[in-house]
C-alpha cells in the first residue's frame, strides 16, 4: 500500500497542502482523479507519491507496491532508435524479451511495430508505447500526469479502455472532464484550505457533492459567527459581573471566543470566480464566407474545396485528425494566412477574437502592459478589468514569462472579450485552463450570440456548449 500520513508541503508560494492522510492501494483497483485550481499542487502531490520530492512533514510509505509514472509531454532521448531497441533498454535483464510482445499486445500494437524507428510513429503510436514501456515494469499502481493532453479523440477512447482494464489502481491529474467522468470512481480535489477532501464519484457526481459540502460548511460557519455574537454580548454584560469576575467561566468564555474568531468561511462554490461579461447583442446575419479551393504546406495539399458560410449565432466545431488542416483554417478565417488559393470575405468593421492553442503574448512585457497594448484600454479601466480575471494589484506587474500557462491562457481571454469580437475563433480553448475555469469560460460562451468556430478535443466541453453544426476535415 501508497499511505501517507500527516503529509505538508511548502513552496517558495507557500504552503500548497498540509495533513494530508490518503492511500492508494493495488488491489482496489481505484481509480482516482487529482483535480484543483492550476497551481494547487497536483503534480507535486505526484511527485511527493513517487519520492521524487521530500516532504515539508509527514511521511509516505510504500510496500508491497510496484509505481510507475507517466509524466506530462513524454519524449523519447533518441527519436531515431528502433521501438524494439528502445524497449528492450527498459528490460531488467536481457533473457526477458518475451516481455515486449506481451506489453505491446496490452496497448494493441502489432509485433512487428518493433522494427520501426520512434519517428516514424504518429502520436498516437508513441503515447501506446510510452505506456508499453511502463507496462515492463508491472506496475501495481499507475500515476499520470495529464495523460490526455494533445491526444486525437480515438487516442484518448483508447486510452479510456487501457485505463479501465488495467490491472491495478491508476491516480492521475487530469483537466479532461470527459476523461475524468468516463474511468474515474474517485476525486481527491486539493481545496483553498490547503486540505484533500476525497469524494467516491466521478467528476459529474462530484460537482453536485461539492457543492452540497460547501452548503453545510457554509452553514456551520454561520452557526459559528452566530456564536461568537453571543459571547461577545455575554462578556460585554458579564465579564465585570460580580457574579463572574473572578470565577472561570470568564477566562473560559474568552478562550472559546478566541478560537472561534480565527475560523474562516469556506470558498464559494456556487459563484463563478472569473466574472466574464457578456458581450452584448451581436448583428445578425452572416459574419463571413470563405471558400478555399486549395491550401498548400510545402508541396502537400493541406485543404481542398473547402467552403464555410458563418452566420451570427453560429458554434461551428472543426473536426479532425491531428495533421489534417484545423488550426490552418482558422488562421486562414482571421486573416492571418492569405496563402491559399480560394476567396473570403467578411462584412464591413468585422472585429475577430482568436485564441491560440498555444500562447502568442509578448511575454517580455507584464501583464498591464500587454493587456493595454492588445486592448488600446486606459490604465485604470485596464487594472479594473484583470482583477476580474483574478489579476489583482501585484500580478499586473508581473512579467507574462513568469506566469502560469493557466494564468497566460486567462490573460488572452481577458485581451479577447475587452476587444468585443464579432466572431469567436477558438483553438483548443480549454488547454491549460483549470478545472474549474473551465466550467467558468462554459458558462460564459453559452450566454454569447456571437459567431464561434471552434477546435477542441474536450469532449465534455463540445457536450456542453452546444454546437450547431459540425465540420470534418
Amino acid at each position: 500500500m501508497l499511505l501517507t500520513k500527516n503529509l505538508s508541503f511548502e513552496s517558495d508560494k507557500g504552503t500548497l497542502f498540509e495533513d494530508v492522510n490518503i492511500s492508494l492501494d493495488g488491489a482496489a483497483k481505484k481509480r482516482v482523479a487529482i483535480v484543483g485550481k492550476n497551481g494547487c499542487g497536483k503534480t507535486t502531490l505526484l511527485k511527493l507519491l513517487l519520492g521524487k520530492l521530500e516532504p515539508y512533514s509527514g511521511s509516505v510509505n510504500c510496500s508491497h507496491e510496484t509505481i510507475s509514472y507517466l509524466q506530462q509531454d513524454t519524449t523519447f532521448p533518441d527519436m531515431n532508435v528502433l521501438v524494439g531497441e528502445y524497449l528492450e533498454s527498459k528490460l531488467e535483464e536481457e533473457w526477458m524479451t518475451y516481455k515486449i510482445e506481451m506489453v505491446l499486445d496490452e496497448v494493441g500494437l502489432p509485433n512487428d511495430i518493433q522494427l520501426q524507428q520512434l519517428k516514424t510513429l504518429s502520436g498516437g503510436q508513441r503515447v501506446r508505447i510510452a505506456f508499453a514501456e511502463l507496462l515492463l515494469q508491472e506496475p501495481t499502481v499507475l500515476l499520470m500526469d495529464e495523460p490526455t493532453n494533445h491526444l486525437d479523440v480515438d487516442t484518448i477512447e483508447w486510452l479510456v479502455s487501457f485505463v479501465k482494464e488495467f490491472k491495478g489502481t491508476v491516480a492521475f491529474v487530469s483537466h479532461d472532464r470527459h476523461f475524468i467522468n468516463a474511468v474515474s470512481n474517485q476525486i481527491w480535489e486539493i481545496t483553498a484550505a490547503k486540505k484533500i477532501e476525497v469524494y467516491g464519484t466521478n467528476y459529474d457526481e462530484f460537482l453536485v457533492e461539492r457543492f452540497h459540502r460547501y452548503e453545510k460548511a457554509l452553514e456551520a460557519f454561520e452557526f459559528s459567527m452566530r456564536e461568537v455574537t453571543e459571547l461577545e454580548m455575554w462578556l460585554r454584560e458579564n465579564a465585570n459581573h460580580p457574579k463572574y469576575k473572578f470565577t472561570a467561566t470568564v477566562g473560559q468564555k474568552k478562550k472559546a471566543l478566541e478560537r472561534m474568531e480565527k475560523r474562516t468561511p469556506p470558498e464559494p462554490v456556487a459563484d463563478p470566480r472569473v466574472k466574464m461579461k457578456h458581450l452584448g447583442a451581436a448583428e445578425q446575419g452572416t459574419v463571413m464566407t470563405l471558400k478555399v479551393q486549395e491550401k498548400l504546406f510545402g508541396s502537400k495539399s493541406l485543404l481542398n474545396d473547402v467552403y464555410l458560410k458563418i452566420a451570427a449565432g453560429e458554434r461551428i466545431l472543426i473536426r479532425g485528425a491531428n495533421g489534417t488542416g484545423k488550426t490552418t483554417l482558422l488562421n486562414i478565417i482571421a486573416g492571418e494566412d492569405k496563402e491559399f488559393a480560394g476567396d473570403r470575405r467578411g462584412r464591413d468593421g468585422l472585429k475577430i477574437g482568436y485564441l491560440h492553442q498555444f500562447c502568442n503574448l509578448l511575454v517580455k512585457n507584464t501583464v498591464l502592459e500587454e493587456f493595454g497594448r492588445s486592448t488600446n484600454m486606459e490604465y485604470n479601466a485596464g487594472r479594473g478589468m484583470l482583477a476580474q480575471y483574478l489579476f489583482p494589484a501585484e500580478y499586473v506587474d508581473e512579467r507574462i514569462e513568469k506566469l502560469s500557462f493557466g494564468q497566460q491562457r486567462r490573460l488572452e481571454l481577458a485581451i479577447l472579450l475587452a476587444n468585443k469580437p464579432d466572431i469567436l475563433l477558438l483553438d483548443e480553448p480549454t488547454n491549460h485552463l483549470d478545472i474549474f475555469l473551465r466550467e467558468d469560460l462554459e458558462r460564459f460562451l453559452m450566454a454569447q450570440d456571437r459567431a464561434m468556430v471552434i477546435i477542441s478535443h474536450d469532449r465534455y466541453f463540445i457536450d456542453k456548449i452546444g454546437i450547431t453544426r459540425e465540420m470534418s476535415l
